[in-house]
């Protein structure tokens, strides 16, 4: 544990020598303290720093699945619920997004029947029980759970006289329940007690005889209908004729207008839409595809088709569009995907922008953000395959949740959740004109922040004036430089600053403010880096007098920042931050110095963070 024991030095005469000796820029007469701080312990042996959870958190394996989705349900009992790609949809909750509780499967009471034998219903989600997210409907006061699974075998039924031979897998299906964790019952459409006369599904029985087929939220018949319009169709597939469709995402816009969306997991890899007359019931004449893999728009798949050349999405390299996410902001509505193969570094969270929430859609370039979401992209040596997504927003925060390798070596199956807040940032689009996207500040594996309406103090830099070098506003914009590998045209919005020799950047408040901690985020590049924070002067009043107390050699965590052998950085996490925090303090002015290491041209310095209330 790093501590400082409390010096007293009282400042006289000409103080150019003390000043050297403290490596600060302190004024004649003030009176200097040292204060005692906390900077993280890694103990001997541990490979992570042990840090406040009252004021941080860190990205660890907290829970277990892939395909995260949290499910804000506060207003009615207090707690947010995760759910994840686990099996019969397995469930978390928590009331701060952190201290996640084991609720387990929500799917569970289908398991068995009363003689003990497997239900209809667990047959039907036998396998494959992927991507659950949910919704809540106030008129009907029902949790509407969506997944995809694949069946059991149903071996009664033969092939010929028009049925397909093999069995339908990856189908989407929903589970209704009064309650956000437990008592889902899943939906039978060929029946009208379970979805409601007006839902009844009226699809070829002799077609698609199956025992499972009436569980199914698309009609098989309507479909395969919807996708022989596309130009595609799954129906000699192998897979009973039915077209397979997982991940699931229930949307509701600004005037209740009810939507689903989901992709298409076989041939193209596309992902639809649909309006919904009520969760249980498509209106299929607004059935869209609304993106197509490898190409930016639909118009440029159907043109491919004839012939002509259209550009290519430059950071799709599979058959893979899945995981969709609709947000809308002011009067756009955008479109988050994850791209390429979940077993690689390279998954990774896309965004698309339209106008309707049908579309059409235009999946964004590099050089307009396209890519929201990459481990790869930012170069990190700890986070692989940051992907399928979920977002959730808590108090004035919005936080991209998303799942990530277990083992960035491995990669692979096993993954867990991870979040990182998400900002909305202006640029150019390809024709010239503002837009906005998202941008994330992550992926990271370093200590930030905690969700600030789960702490008693939020990040105030942003409400001080800020002098000591020409370029200053990126030190408080909220925008973490994290990708090493972004395009450079993006990147001009996302600027670090940077300095050529040592530097002390000065905080001023227009009134005292509370503060706790203050975090210095190092440049995303490693031949751009500090290695310490020289000194941090806290000007404080206490008791009517001006007192300034200082903490010296604040040092980045030897988990987020390697040397080589030559005292060089040879590696940095992307988003990682030096910190202190200490007893709080009533701080008019904050003074932070920052050394060009010797040898080294510039420093850059992404963002500075100063905890308080």
């Amino acid at each position: 544990m790093k501590q400082r024991k409390a010096i007293y030095v009282t400042i006289i005469g000409c103080l150019l020598s003390v000043s050297m000796l403290l490596g600060g820029c302190v004024s004649i007469g003030e009176t200097q303290y040292e204060v005692a701080s906390y900077q993280g312990e890694l103990k001997e042996g541990e490979t992570k720093t042990d840090f406040n959870h009252e004021l941080f958190y860190r990205n660890d394996k907290k829970t277990t699945g892939a395909d995260p989705f949290v499910f804000d349900n506060t207003e009615r009992d207090g707690y947010y619920y995760l759910f994840a790609t686990t099996g019969a949809c397995f469930c978390y909750r928590s009331k701060d997004m952190s201290d996640w509780k084991t609720v387990g499967h929500a799917l569970d009471l289908l398991a068995y029947g009363e003689d003990g034998a497997y239900t209809e219903e667990r047959q039907a989600a036998w396998t494959d029980i992927w991507a659950p997210e949910m919704v809540y409907d106030s008129e009907t006061e029902l949790y509407y759970l969506f997944f995809s699974a694949s069946s059991r075998e149903d071996t009664n039924v033969k092939e010929g006289n028009g049925v397909k031979p093999g069995t339908a897998i990856y189908q989407m299906m929903v589970a209704t329940s009064k309650y956000p964790d437990r008592d889902f019952k899943l939906v039978n459409f060929m029946d009208a007690e379970s979805c409601g006369k007006e839902n009844l599904h009226d699809y070829d029985t002799k077609k698609y005889p199956h025992y499972y087929a009436k569980y199914f939220i698309l009609d098989p018949s309507k479909y395969t209908a919807f996708t022989k319009t596309t130009g595609s169709t799954d129906e000699d597939s192998g897979f009973g004729g039915y077209t397979c469709s997982i991940d699931p995402h229930p949307f509701v816009d600004e005037d209740g207008t009810k939507y689903l969306f989901w992709t298409d997991n076989m041939g193209e890899n596309r992902i639809n839409a649909v309006k919904m007359d009520n969760w249980l019931k498509p209106d299929w004449s607004t059935a869209t595809a609304v993106a197509y893999c490898n190409y930016y728009t639909v118009e440029d798949r159907n043109n491919a088709l004839t012939g002509a050349v259209v550009s290519q999405v430059s950071y799709e390299n599979g058959t893979v569009n899945e995981g969709p996410v609709v947000v809308k902001h002011n009067d756009k509505y955008y479109l988050t995907f994850s791209v390429n193969a979940y077993t690689d570094s390279s998954y990774q969270v896309a965004q698309a922008v339209a106008d309707s929430p049908l579309g059409p859609y235009r999946k964004l370039t590099l050089e307009e953000g396209g890519v929201l979401l990459s481990g790869g992209v930012a170069g990190s040596q700890k986070v692989s395959g940051s992907g399928h997504h979920s977002f959730i927003t808590v108090g004035e925060q919005r936080f991209i949740v998303y799942h990530k390798h277990d083992s960035f070596t491995v990669g692979g199956n096993p993954r867990h959740t991870a979040f990182d807040e998400v900002k909305w940032i202006t640029v150019k689009d390809k024709d010239g004109n503002d837009l906005d996207v998202m941008y994330a500040n992550g992926p990271t594996w370093s200590v930030q922040p905690k969700i600030e309406a789960f702490s008693e103090y939020e990040n105030i830099a942003d409400e001080a004036s800020i002098s000591g070098a020409e370029n200053t506003s990126y030190l408080n914009d909220g925008l973490l430089s994290i990708y090493k590998y972004g395009d450079p045209t993006f990147m001009e919005y996302i600027k670090e600053t940077t300095i050529h020799e040592t530097t002390t950047f000065t905080f001023n408040f227009d009134e005292p403010r509370a503060v706790r901690a203050v975090m210095v985020y190092n440049s995303k590049m490693e031949f751009d880096c500090f290695q310490k924070i020289s000194r941090v002067e806290l000007v404080c009043e206490e008791n009517g007098e001006e007192v300034v107390r200082y903490i010296k050699d604040i040092e980045f965590s030897a988990e987020n920042l390697k040397l080589n052998d030559m005292g060089g950085v040879f590696y940095v996490d992307p988003g990682a931050a030096a910190y202190a925090e200490f007893d709080e303090l009533n701080v008019k002015t904050i003074r932070i110095t920052i050394e060009v290491p010797e040898g080294q041209e510039q420093v850059g310095i992404s963002e500075i963070r100063i905890l308080g209330k």
